[in-house]
């Protein structure tokens, strides 16, 4: 997996917002794939919901002919705004993952380590004060 982008927001922020820097630093990141029909697949994924509890937000989709998955993580300690989440619940969290068409796998391990790592209480604690972008990126 390849982490190419970290952001941390002090205030919330709004989820388009978000979304948005996050994919144009994938886009513009080291491995070129297309950008269009990807965005239209994530638009998609988004329309049928994102919200995977524990404060995560996932936009995800497959890409024919990535060699491994592409991610950006997003910490907002005050709120990611203008997405539904269950019951309400504060959403700090998001993660853009774009993986592998042709690699089952590697998506499912992938969302399977994101996930365990937000299960961890320290570490959910740790990324929530961190301040840096690259000390954020090396907790992953």
């Amino acid at each position: 997996m390849a982490l190419i982008y970290t952001r941390i927001y002090a205030q919330p922020v709004e989820f388009n917002r978000a979304l948005g820097y996050a994919y144009d630093a994938l886009v513009k990141g080291p491995y070129p794939f297309d950008a269009m029909s990807t965005w239209k697949g994530l638009s998609e994924r988004v329309a049928q919901g994102i919200y995977m509890g524990q404060g995560l937000l996932l936009p995800h989709t497959r890409v024919s002919g990535l060699q491994e998955p592409l991610m950006a993580f997003v910490v907002a300690r005050e709120g990611i705004t203008g997405i539904k989440t269950r019951n309400d619940e504060k959403a700090q969290f998001m993660c853009v993952l774009l993986s592998p068409a042709e690699s089952a796998m590697a998506h499912t391990v992938t969302i399977a380590n994101v996930a365990k790592r937000l299960l961890d209480p320290e570490w959910k604690e740790k990324v929530l004060v961190a301040t840096d972008e690259e000390e954020l990126k090396k907790m992953f």
